[in-house]
């Protein structure tokens, strides 16, 4: 799928300036008041993407950051971006974009239940991957063990007869906060017809002020009859904000490798990419 990349600048927040602080005390300054007056005056119009990029590093390096709410993180971000030109903000982005999609199109082999990897980015931001296949009737972990690979996902499993579900997680995070979820849920059966997606969906997907998700879903292959035939979805997300911004689309596959009807089970191969 190919789509023409965007941007939309969200209303402009006034930055915080050491003006403001002129009639104030030092005790009465609090740590959010002290980073925002540090780090919106280090840019400015003229701020370039490296410079931009050496600010948010800065910031995901900085202990004190670890001290404010998460609201005032984004806030903090959202603050600084707003004293950039439009234009670097739109590079900016732009390769952003391009080193979420670099790592979500490579591979590698893995073949646990749960899955899940983190990769940082130029900006010191970073992007969590996870993967996770179990039963319909089950609820999804609420904590997915790390695997000490250097890419992914892709997974290769042997599947019992029955209804499954098998989800595919892309968290963007910045200053720890994690700022959107993307998800793919493939709904999908194993039986004596081999394997059958029965529908897909996007729930648990959702965004913040600085990258909202706008996202669907559609089932582009349903049926893999026969060993060697896979069964595709794709999950289609608009992210708007300074952080990220353009598209995103998660597509996935669930391959018949074998078949053992003796012990109605198969082995499947999966993976989730993006596609462009």
């Amino acid at each position: 799928m190919s789509r023409k990349k965007f941007m939309i600048i969200p209303a402009v927040i006034v930055a915080l300036n050491i003006s403001a602080f002129s009639n104030i005390s030092a005790e009465e300054l609090t740590t959010e008041d002290i980073l925002t007056t540090e780090y919106t005056n280090k840019v400015d119009g003229s701020t370039t993407k490296k410079e931009l990029i050496k600010v948010l590093n800065d910031i995901e390096e900085n202990p004190k950051v670890d001290e404010i709410s998460d609201n005032s993180k984004i806030e903090l971000v959202e603050d600084v971006f707003s004293n950039v030109d439009e234009d670097t903000v739109s590079e900016y982005q732009q390769d952003k974009l391009d080193e979420v999609s670099d790592i979500l199109n490579h591979e590698v082999n893995i073949g646990e239940e749960y899955y899940k990897e983190e990769f940082v980015l130029s900006d010191g931001s970073s992007v969590e991957l996870s993967s996770v296949d179990i039963s319909e009737d089950e609820d999804e972990p609420s904590l997915i063990q790390p695997r000490s690979v250097s890419f992914g996902p892709y997974r290769n499993e042997t599947k019992k007869y029955g209804d499954r579900r098998y989800t595919a997680t892309v968290k963007l995070k910045s200053v720890g906060v994690t700022v959107a979820t993307l998800n793919l849920g493939n709904h999908y059966s194993v039986g004596t017809y081999g394997l059958k997606m029965r529908y897909c969906s996007i729930g648990g997907t959702n965004g913040t002020v600085v990258s909202a998700v706008d996202a669907s879903c559609n089932v582009t292959d349903s049926k893999a009859e026969k060993v060697g035939y896979d069964m595709n979805a794709t999950g289609t997300y608009k992210i708007t904000g300074y952080l990220n911004n353009g598209y995103v689309d998660l597509h996935s596959t669930i391959k018949l490798h074998s078949w053992n009807k003796t012990k109605k089970s198969v082995y499947v191969h999966q993976k989730y990419k993006y596609v462009d």
